[in-house]
């Protein structure tokens, strides 16, 4: 990682100063003057003479004549800034396109996302087959954002688009009241492999079955088109990698039971598995939206003691945790920041 980092830097470092010398000012064309040569035993002879003005050494030069020429740019075309202000970088627009596709991508991180949902209501209708119905506060990556050249790479990446939804507003109509609606101005876009999706609250299985089996239909129609990183065989889909839920549905007798099940079936495919100390429905009433953190438990702390000793023990295997997916879980705690 340090060597790439190194390349980068030289090679960034090596563009910049090619800007610059592109931007440096070409030098002033030499001054020529003519003069008619006469002899007293001939015809005058025409000559061109080459002279080149030098600035008298008893005369300093104005800061007008020694400053150099603007380069001439067009309005619409501005050349690059001389000086940038601390922690910018004006240039990366004149930086080769191959480059700046690679920064773009050097900066889709692994993120942690949050989902929750309200507790059923009658008027919910999760048919098979049907997008789930869920709610998120996360952000999606600036990139998004930017420009197009920025948004195209980034959709590479993040192949999956959520459709969110929301309770409909006082001036939307509604066949039945209660019932969550698509919201049309957000989707919760997703890299599959990298990405953990967090789960709040106690989940229905039922429903924690048709998203995951959701991200699994929507991997193989994003590998079958073949966008980015997800372009190859749709058999090789396997949908979410890495998921994190609260400990909340599986706090029960039988809840290592229920996990073992899931782990050879709906769980099978899965990277990470993460038990998080937060069993809220909901995220926290003064947290707007930002970044989830998920961070080891401290075996220090009250509330892992605590689900050491209890409910947390039947998920034990000798000194660690029963494997859930391709490796052992987790157990974490959560924070949410207001942050990207």
């Amino acid at each position: 990682m340090a060597a790439s980092q190194e390349a980068l830097e030289h090679v960034l470092s090596s563009t910049v100063a090619q800007i610059r010398l592109d931007a440096a000012p070409a030098p002033e064309p030499e001054k020529t003057k003519s003069a008619c040569v006469s002899s007293p035993s001939g015809p005058a002879v025409s000559a061109t003479v080459t002279v080149t003005e030098l600035p008298s050494p008893s005369t300093p030069a104005s800061p007008a004549a020694s400053a150099p020429a603007a380069e001439e740019t067009s309005p619409d075309e501005p050349g690059p800034p001389i000086r940038a202000a601390p922690g910018t970088f004006p240039y990366f627009p004149y930086l080769p396109a191959e480059l700046r596709l690679k920064i773009w991508h050097m900066s889709f991180l692994p993120r942690t996302v949050e989902l929750h949902t309200r507790r059923s209501h009658y008027a919910d209708d999760d048919r098979h087959g049907s997008t789930p119905k869920w709610q998120s506060l996360s952000r999606n990556p600036a990139a998004l954002s930017v420009n197009t050249e920025a948004r195209a790479a980034a959709l590479e990446c993040y192949t999956v688009a959520l459709p969110l939804f929301a309770l409909p507003s006082r001036t939307q109509a509604s066949e039945r009241p209660g019932e969550l609606l698509q919201d049309s101005d957000r989707v919760l876009y997703l890299n599959l492999e990298q990405d953990t999706v967090v789960l709040l609250g106690d989940l229905q299985y039922a429903r924690l079955t048709r998203l995951l089996g959701w991200f699994r239909k929507m991997d193989t129609l994003a590998r079958g088109r073949g966008r980015g990183a997800a372009a190859s065989s749709p058999l090789a889909a396997k949908g979410l990698r890495r998921l994190a839920m609260s400990v909340a549905p599986w706090a029960h007798e039988v809840g290592a039971a229920t996990l073992k099940a899931f782990a050879r079936t709906v769980f099978a495919d899965l990277d990470e598995f993460v038990l998080f100390m937060y069993s809220e429905r909901l995220p926290p009433p003064t947290w707007t939206g930002g970044l989830c953190v998920l961070e080891e438990a401290a075996p220090d702390t009250d509330h892992y003691r605590r689900f050491v000793i209890g409910r947390g023990r039947q998920f034990r295997v000798g000194d660690g945790w029963m494997v859930v997916g391709q490796r052992p879980m987790k157990v974490a705690d959560i924070s949410f920041e207001e942050r990207w």
